[in-house]
């Protein structure tokens, strides 16, 4: 829940940016919109009625029908395209029949129309950006609000309505449509205002990714470019990825790592959309009460302990910290942060206190996700505080320790800077524990 009223937070001060590949397309057809090997293949029988294109460029199984290109797909397109061209047909033209004929008012999910339509009623304000050629957004879910923007076209001057922006085409200027290498290399080397503008989306905004693959060369071609100029904030993550699907650890923590993405998996469109619907209450309080934050970092506030007792608070105070633009790179909040985690620390000395000894593993583990420790003048400070949590965790009940607290740290582990990890495997490494407590299992 942390992660939608995250998200939520950047739908109310308008800074939510959706980018949506081909799945979106298919969960609002129920599987009938095409994806990218299916339109080559379709594009393919087009022109080839005898099959021998389709032959040299596709592998079959024993049915016949097709399984996987012996190309790359844009390979594959480019080499379309020129036959295409032989015959003086346009292979762009042919791929927006297929889409069309695909995607329209007789496949479309009536209900899942209607369910974003509400949404997007509410919420007006979120920036969509696709690689889809379809015209899903603009012509059934926000056909009388959509602000459609393609490369090559005039840009729409009225500044109202849901930006959408195509970045690969769409099937209403087949022209524009980016299909073949050629296509993908220009628009990958164009320095234009269309792909600054997307760019700095990327950039300056929250993204929930949906409907593509982790896998896609494309998506993670623009996550790279997209890491190396984002400035390091106090949300652990600016970018989501939401899935139906398991993800593999390993997967997962490569793009956790690699570009601070967060995966929601086992989440439907819908069930994501109602999620970050419901949190949106609790993120309008969240931010509007912000200036309770600028007032404890100058010292003039401080927060209560029934608040600070709650698992949240950190969350709430790192969320608004990022609604201010706070850097992890920021001195005098980075203290107030580690102020709050000794006062945590404190609360564990009570009596019945068990709770707060799981959030300070949370909050520890949270602060390691964020901030680079290793080599700081904090990091005696935070392995102390390490140290501490730790000798009172075990990996199995027993009475004085905490096994909730040996969980996070276990579960979490991956989630930390690596220069964190590796500084606290070496504390773990070099101490001595109980045996009891199986604290060296936790790293591995």
């Amino acid at each position: 829940m942390n992660d939608y009223l995250d998200i939520s937070t950047s739908l109310y001060t308008n800074s939510l940016t959706l980018f949506v590949g081909t799945g979106f397309s298919k969960y609002m057809t129920d599987g009938k919109a095409p994806n990218w090997l299916q339109l080559l293949v379709e594009a393919t029988k087009a022109i080839d009625k005898k099959d021998n294109l389709l032959n040299q460029l596709f592998n079959t199984d024993s049915s016949g029908d097709v399984k996987e290109a012996k190309y790359d797909l844009t390979i594959c397109a480019q080499i379309l395209e020129n036959e295409y061209k032989r015959a003086k047909r346009s292979i762009k033209s042919q791929i927006s029949e297929i889409i069309r004929a695909s995607i329209n008012e007789k496949t479309i999910n009536r209900n899942k129309i209607e369910h974003l339509q509400d949404f997007f009623e509410k919420h007006p304000n979120v920036n969509i950006i696709t690689t889809n050629y379809d015209t899903i957004f603009s012509e059934f879910i926000l056909p009388l609000t959509s602000r459609i923007i393609i490369e090559g076209s005039t840009i729409p001057r009225i500044n109202s309505g849901q930006n959408i922006y195509h970045i690969h085409g769409s099937v209403t200027q087949p022209e524009s449509i980016v299909l073949t290498i050629n296509d993908y290399y220009n628009f990958q080397n164009n320095n234009n205002y269309f792909s600054r503008k997307f760019f700095t989306l990327l950039q300056e905004s929250t993204v929930a990714i949906l409907g593509y693959s982790l896998g896609d060369f494309n998506l993670n071609s623009i996550l790279s470019e997209v890491k190396n100029s984002r400035k390091e904030s106090f949300r652990r993550t600016d970018i989501y990825y939401v899935t139906k699907d398991d993800v593999n650890e390993l997967l997962e923590r490569f793009y956790s790592i690699t570009y601070a993405i967060k995966a929601l998996q086992y989440t439907e469109i819908n069930e994501f959309f109602e999620a970050i619907d419901n949190s949106f209450d609790s993120a309008k309080e969240l931010i509007d009460s912000v200036k309770n934050l600028t007032s404890v970092i100058d010292g003039s506030k401080k927060y209560t302990d029934k608040f600070l007792k709650l698992r949240l608070s950190l969350t709430k105070i790192l969320v608004q910290a990022a609604s201010l633009g706070i850097e992890s790179t920021d001195e005098d909040f980075v203290s107030t942060l580690f102020d709050l985690v000794k006062k945590k620390k404190e609360f564990t000395h009570e009596n019945g206190a068990w709770s707060q000894y799981e959030h300070l593993a949370d909050w520890l583990l949270e602060l390691a996700s964020l901030i680079a420790i290793k080599d700081s003048k904090y990091e005696e400070e935070f392995c102390e505080l390490v140290m501490y949590s730790l000798r009172k965790s075990s990996k199995k009940l027993y009475i004085g320790y905490s096994w909730h607290a040996w969980k996070i740290w276990h579960n979490r582990w991956h989630e930390m800077k690596v220069e964190n990890q590796i500084m606290l495997q070496d504390l773990i490494e070099n101490n001595y524990w109980d045996p009891f407590l199986e604290i060296n299992k936790i790293i591995k």
